[in-house]
């Protein structure tokens, strides 16, 4: 039976292509999104950059979610999740494989026992070079490469994901950007160019 296994170097490719989209300017980076909305409501303290890094160290999301930025929170709940499956069902089929290595050697020995050998070290030795046990347990070692890269992965976008909600949790403090706006006047066909600077005044008393 052919072994259809994920390459060891898939998640590092992921993890490359995830922190390339999450870098990247423009609609290919598509986490980068205005400001974060406050998420404290009058009369509770906003959640501090280092309260939301070490929330998104327990919870996924849980720290951007704290700042207002609920995009970025549905993203790294979705990606660190999907991560934490992906380990699960490594680490299940690298049991099963496990348990198949296990069963081949215990008939290969008992074939070596029908042909007269009945040393345990000879039993061991012989059935450990026989092509179908060795089969079997370069099987095993493969799945258990796929859930260590697995693990890194996880391991990696937990750390990107806590590090990128303690910067959201500084830029939730800073007021709203520029807005450049481009387009033709009504009844005209010139273009005029606008740009808004958002100002707010002293309160009265």
């Amino acid at each position: 039976m052919t072994d259809r296994h994920l390459s060891p170097r898939l998640p590092l490719v992921l993890a490359g292509l995830l922190l390339g989209g999450f870098l990247l300017p423009g609609p290919v980076g598509a986490l980068q999104e205005g400001p974060p909305i406050q998420a404290a409501t009058e009369g509770e303290d906003p959640v501090s950059p280092g309260g939301a890094f070490v929330r998104s160290l327990v919870l996924p999301g849980w720290g951007h979610a704290s700042v207002g930025s609920g995009t970025r929170a549905a993203f790294y709940a979705a990606a660190q999740s999907g991560t934490a499956l992906m380990i699960l069902k490594s680490a299940s089929r690298q049991r099963t494989a496990r348990r198949f290595a296990r069963e081949e050697r215990r008939l290969v020995e008992d074939e070596l026992r029908l042909q007269g050998v009945a040393s345990p070290d000879s039993l061991r030795v012989l059935a450990g070079v026989d092509p179908r046990v060795s089969e079997r347990e370069e099987l095993v070692e493969r799945r258990g490469q796929q859930v260590e890269d697995w693990l890194a992965l996880g391991i990696f976008m937990t750390l990107l994901g806590a590090a990128d909600a303690y910067v959201a949790g500084h830029l939730a403090d800073f007021p709203q950007p520029l807005a450049l706006d481009v387009g033709r006047r009504p009844g005209d066909l010139a273009w005029e160019v606008s740009l808004r600077i958002p100002f707010q005044g002293p309160t009265g008393r």
